[in-house]
C-alpha cells in the first residue's frame, strides 16, 4: 500500500504518483493503468478520490480512458 500524507488531498498525491510512474517508465507508453479498485486498495482511497485521480491525468494528456476497458499511458 501506498502511503499517503493525511494533510494533502489524497488524489493530488495520486495525481503525482502515478505521473512519476509514467515519467520513469514503470507505466510505459500504451500500457493499461491498474483497475480503479487496484487504485483504492493501493492508495486506501475511496473509487470517487481515484476517479478524480484519473479524470485529472486525462485532462493533462498524460492518459486516456475507453469506457469499459480501462486507462492507458499516451
Amino acid at each position: 500500500m501506498t502511503e499517503l500524507d493525511p494533510t494533502r488531498a489524497k488524489w493530488v498525491q495520486m495525481v503525482a504518483v502515478v505521473e512519476s510512474r509514467i515519467n520513469d517508465g514503470t507505466y510505459a507508453p500504451g500500457s493499461k493503468l491498474p483497475g480503479i479498485l487496484a487504485l483504492c486498495g493501493e492508495f486506501n482511497v475511496a473509487q470517487v478520490t481515484a476517479r478524480k485521480a484519473l479524470a485529472d491525468l486525462r485532462d493533462r494528456g498524460l492518459i486516456r480512458t475507453e469506457n469499459g476497458i480501462g486507462s492507458f499511458v499516451v
